[in-house]
């Protein structure tokens, strides 16, 4: 199943690097044509993003939270040259240009599917589809990456490409997600690489970077980079040891062949019953995929309101409010780390006669 949720009957095969600790999946068919013209992220409306976290009645979206925390953890300076690497529609760009309209943007991506969602906030010379603008190079104050370098299959050049960018002392801000806090990136099928922070560290010092953090706190499910380019004599961070991720590696691989026997002993004990997927994400999917008999599910629930009133493999999503007070089976199709909490949090079901299979 790919980050879009959509299922491709191909095998996902997982690599485990004992020296550095980097998970690896064998790469879809035509990658380069996948992400020219399939894989469409949020392209609905302008406005569309993912829910980024409930706190108390209040919802915070993954854009908003990704301008803020790179506002907290790097000094733009006033004026400053920022090259979004891997753009796709470019909406975290669009809200740091509201809060800071002096910074000289620029976008660049690998399709021409985005650029409709570009010309709305920025010149048609601030931004390079495929091939990079010769004349950047050297150039760029700062340069991001939103959960981009999972997906490209040779992570070495996409870094040597950036560190080119950047002036020297130039830095790069990178997020990628962490498979040790967000296990369902261990099996997505377009994300070629999974990332530890000793990996991480290997592939930023192999590439040149210098002062390199790695933050797992600052977004959830996901390592928040921060590296420099030289402008002198300076070297690499020193790596972590790699010990015990492979034994965490295969721990994860078990969750998710126990998973599918789990699911199945559930639906058994419901049988015939209809049934909620709580959830329209990836979880979700991937829940919805393993069932017997799809026929039974009524319905998809998700407080997302971008993805109310559309439907999934052919069923509703609908908002929690929704839902009949009926004796309903609820598969939880959120991260393990805060599927019951998010539960314990939609207050106009507690009491009701709900039953959970929580993953």
């Amino acid at each position: 199943m790919t980050s879009l949720c959509e299922v491709y009957h191909e095998k996902t095969e997982v690599f485990f690097c004992s020296t550095c600790s980097h998970l690896q999946t064998t790469e879809i068919s035509d990658l380069q044509g996948y992400y020219d013209t399939i894989y469409k992220i949020l392209i609905d409306s302008e406005e569309e993003d993912q829910l980024y976290s409930i706190e108390g009645n209040i919802k915070v979206f993954r854009v908003e939270h990704q301008a803020k925390t790179l506002l907290e953890k790097i000094d733009l300076i006033q004026g400053a040259r920022v090259l979004d690497y891997g753009c796709a529609k470019a909406a975290t760009m669009k809200c740091l240009s509201r809060t800071r309209p002096d910074l000289k943007l620029y976008l660049y991506d690998v399709s021409s599917m985005y650029v409709p969602f570009w010309e709305r906030f920025i010149q048609s010379s601030h931004w390079s589809t495929y091939t990079i603008e010769q004349a950047w190079f050297d150039s760029f104050d700062v340069v991001t990456s939103f959960f981009a370098l999972e997906h490209v299959a040779s992570p070495v050049e996409m870094l040597s490409n950036v560190l080119r960018l950047l002036k020297p002392g130039g830095v790069f801000y990178c997020i990628v997600p962490n498979v040790y806090t967000n296990i369902a990136d261990f099996v997505v099928l377009d994300h070629v690489n999974h990332f530890s922070d000793a990996s991480l560290l290997r592939l930023f010092n192999a590439c040149g970077f210098v002062e390199t953090t790695i933050d797992d706190a600052s977004h959830r499910g996901a390592f928040v980079v921060v590296a420099r380019k030289p402008d002198g004599a300076s070297s690499g961070v020193p790596e972590p040891s790699a010990n015990g991720l492979n034994q965490q590696c295969h721990a994860i691989a078990a969750y998710w062949s126990d998973i599918t026997q789990r699911i199945a002993a559930f639906e058994a004990d419901n049988q015939g019953t209809p049934s909620i997927i709580y959830g329209s994400g990836f979880y979700g999917t991937f829940l919805a995929a393993c069932l017997t008999n799809l026929d039974l599910v009524y319905c998809f629930v998700d407080r997302n309101p971008f993805r109310q009133g559309k439907t999934l493999l052919d069923k509703p999503i609908v908002s929690p409010e929704e839902l009949p007070d009926k004796p309903f089976p609820i598969y939880v199709g959120l991260n393990p780390s805060i599927a019951r909490q998010s539960i314990e949090d939609i207050r106009q079901w507690q009491g009701r006669p709900y039953s959970y299979f929580f993953p």
